[in-house]
């Protein structure tokens, strides 16, 4: 029999005094089994199974409580009646649509040619101020109205071509188009188209524009220049210090001739000379 509380004591009976793990010299204590529940003989667990999927409804279940109306016998649905075919196909066959013009006609002002009574009388070497109006050929010239619009619908931009005539064309495409802008909301007026014709041809010619002109070239301008000349004496010493001008290449075709309607979106300039 062992001493109780020994140090040296490790028997396994239940009357020894159990020490802790930290005093049993290295050995790990054990524990008792755990004890499981008895089950029958003829118990059997339970065969695990896949969850079933969820059963979804139709969209459109048949059920007659789905319909709004019934129908008898004696009472019989209208007849459908078929409307226009529709296309059904995923490539729809373009339709042509004709736009309109953008401008119906002109102020008559800058449409009529020089020569067809009414006309405006202007040439584009002078200010825009200088324009009148001629009814006829034995009345006085009459102040054109300004302010009224150059088109009909208005707009508040009006290209201008002159490329019509073939000794103008190289110039156009150097110099490209006229454009009569309008003042902010504003549609263009008569004033405005004339001021951008007066500006556009009242520039100085350019290093380039002199180089692309060749010497018979250069003396009909520069005879273009000294004719000029004369019809301004007030701003002589101004046009003289300016030199050659834009308009000086037009060989004396200055007079304003109006304005035609070639396309959708742009005018032709008409100039004749005097």
């Amino acid at each position: 029999m062992c001493w109780p509380r020994s140090l040296c004591c490790r028997c396994p009976r239940a009357s020894c005094f159990p020490w802790p793990p930290s005093l049993t010299f290295g050995r790990a204590p054990q524990r008792p089994p755990i004890a499981q529940a008895a089950f029958p003989s003829w118990w059997v667990p339970p065969h695990p199974t896949p969850p079933s999927a969820p059963v979804i409804p139709p969209l459109s279940p048949p059920r007659d409580s789905l319909r709004r109306v019934r129908f008898d016998d004696g009472n019989v649905p209208p007849p459908v009646l078929e409307g226009p075919s529709v296309n059904t196909s995923p490539f729809l066959t373009p339709t042509a649509i004709a736009c309109p013009p953008a401008w119906s006609h002109l102020s008559p002002e800058l449409c009529s040619p020089r020569g067809a009574y009414p006309y405006l009388d202007w040439d584009i070497t002078r200010f825009p101020s200088t324009a009148q109006r001629c009814t006829s050929p034995h009345s006085h010239q009459t102040p054109i109205s300004f302010d009224s619009p150059a088109t009909f619908p208005p707009t508040q931009l009006i290209t201008i071509s002159y490329a019509d005539t073939p000794t103008l064309m190289q110039w156009e495409a150097q110099w490209g188009p006229i454009f009569a802008r309008s003042q902010g909301i504003h549609p263009v007026t008569v004033e405005n188209v004339l001021d951008a014709v007066y500006q556009y041809f009242n520039q100085p010619l350019s290093h380039a524009d002199r180089a692309a002109l060749s010497t018979p070239a250069w003396n009909m301008v520069s005879d273009a220049y000294y004719q000029r000349l004369p019809r301004s004496p007030n701003l002589k010493a101004y046009d003289v210090s300016r030199g050659a001008l834009r308009l000086d290449v037009l060989n004396g075709a200055t007079k304003f001739s109006g304005l035609q309607l070639v396309g959708r979106d742009y005018l032709s300039l008409m100039l004749s000379a005097y």
